[in-house]
């Protein structure tokens, strides 16, 4: 089964969305003071899963052109996989070295394993549709963009409204 073509591309949209906001966000802290610490890393986790969500949104139309699905659905979840382990490696381990350095209220444990257990969740979903557990692939799949979208609003979120002192 395809996945579902408009909700894909209803992802990628917001997605690009998400990420023009980062690059704006980008653009006028060049202006004067750089970012901080904190706001540093939740814009790059912003737009780490924004893109996410976007590449992932975009991948199934040129993946599916490939004319074996069983080929076309490997390489997707691979692709989701991948990234989302890339995330896990590096975003918990920059966290909880910024709780380390004092900003525990920036960063409660609460928000750590939000944010870390949206990626693993990622990961595991992932990865069980690889080894065939899972078997309604459409669905999960766009779970899983939606899930780096809601990981990319919350940094979008704090970003905005949580500030370091």
């Amino acid at each position: 089964m395809e996945p579902n073509f408009h909700a894909l591309q209803l992802i990628a949209e917001i997605a690009i969305g998400i990420v023009g906001f980062s690059a704006i966000l980008i653009a006028l802290s060049r202006s004067s003071d750089v970012f901080s610490g904190p706001d540093n890393f939740r814009v790059r986790l912003l737009t780490y899963s924004a893109f996410g969500a976007m590449f992932g949104g975009l991948l199934p139309f040129g993946i599916f052109n490939i004319n074996n699905a069983e080929l076309s659905w490997k390489i997707i979840c691979w692709s989701v996989c991948l990234y989302s382990v890339i995330g896990l490696l590096v975003f918990p381990k920059r966290m909880l070295l910024l709780r380390d350095q004092g900003y525990k209220h920036i960063f409660p444990l609460k928000v750590f394993l939000f944010q870390t257990g949206l990626l693993a969740t990622i990961f595991i979903a992932s990865g069980l549709m690889i080894i065939g557990y899972l078997q309604s692939r459409t669905n999960i799949y766009v779970g899983c963009l939606i899930l780096f979208l809601v990981q990319s609003t919350l940094a979008f979120i704090r970003t905005m409204f949580v500030r370091v002192d």
